[in-house]
């Protein structure tokens, strides 16, 4: 017996080393001097609708409390999900260098999640670890906002949940997880946002016309991953060299539903 009770205690031992062993490097901020710049356009194949998300007030007890909420969040919104130029250039795409071990420090750059007239604003925004998520409430009724990481497809896992009963009310949290984060309402389910998480500052989000840029990479090869929340995932590899500047373009060929239209 008190053989197996030590053999149990060295392989307690044992199991969270060889799993630290395994973790990933972490990223190392490093003075880059002879960075190089990835910039293009993301497009999608064919043109899409953005849909109009019907919006369900539930009855409360109070009627003025109904009336109120009604007032607020209105009967409609539009997503603003497809934001299309004419060219079919698509806005809010994240474009993320992936698996990049070392190279200039993140910006320490907080960010406001707004409860605006029953929707997040912005809808598709960019942190930095070690920052801070500012959540705000600019409604006159209770919002509980939910932040989680995206583990994969439909499987995420709670960051935070904040209540925020009051109008005009702020909560300041601080940023400890890498990684996609989508954003909810648990007491209004069409709200919805994205917010990517970066160790790194090699992350960009595409304007009007579907361009970004990102600058300062180190030499090397990369995976880029494009991300949008209405179209299935984009993946490139790319060379960057010192000094020079490598094109990306790419083009969304599939939609995809969001968990919140489902």
């Amino acid at each position: 017996m008190k053989k197996l009770l030590i053999f149990m205690v060295v392989i307690a031992l044992i199991i969270p080393a060889l799993s630290y062993s395994k973790r990933k490097p972490k990223y190392k901020a490093v003075e880059v001097t002879n960075g190089g710049t990835i910039k293009g356009t993301i497009k999608s194949a064919n043109k899409v609708k953005d849909p109009v998300i019907p919006i369900v007030v539930k009855p409360k007890e109070n009627p003025e409390e109904t009336k109120l909420e009604k007032n607020t969040c209105g009967d409609s919104q539009q997503a603003m999900m497809y934001l299309l130029s004419s060219s079919n250039e698509v806005k809010n795409a994240l474009v993320i260098v992936e698996g990049i071990k070392e190279g200039k420090a993140a910006p320490k750059k907080d960010i406001t999640l707004d409860n605006k007239k029953c929707r997040f604003e912005p809808l598709v925004s960019i942190s930095y670890v070690k920052s801070n998520y500012v959540i705000k409430n600019s409604d006159p009724l209770l919002h509980n906002t939910s932040l989680g990481k995206v583990v994969r497809e439909g499987v995420r896992r709670t960051v935070y949940n904040l209540a925020l009963p009051f109008k005009d009310q702020v909560i300041k949290k601080p940023n400890r997880v890498a990684g996609l984060i989508n954003v909810k309402c648990d007491a209004h389910p069409w709200m919805r946002a994205y917010v990517y998480s970066s160790r790194h500052p090699y992350v960009a989000m595409t304007d009007a016309a579907g361009n970004f840029e990102i600058k300062d990479l180190p030499p090397g090869k990369y995976k880029v991953r494009v991300w949008h929340e209405g179209f299935e995932d984009v993946v490139k590899e790319i060379e960057v060299k010192a000094g020079g500047t490598s094109d990306l373009n790419a083009s969304f060929a599939k939609t995809r539903t969001p968990e919140f239209m489902k």
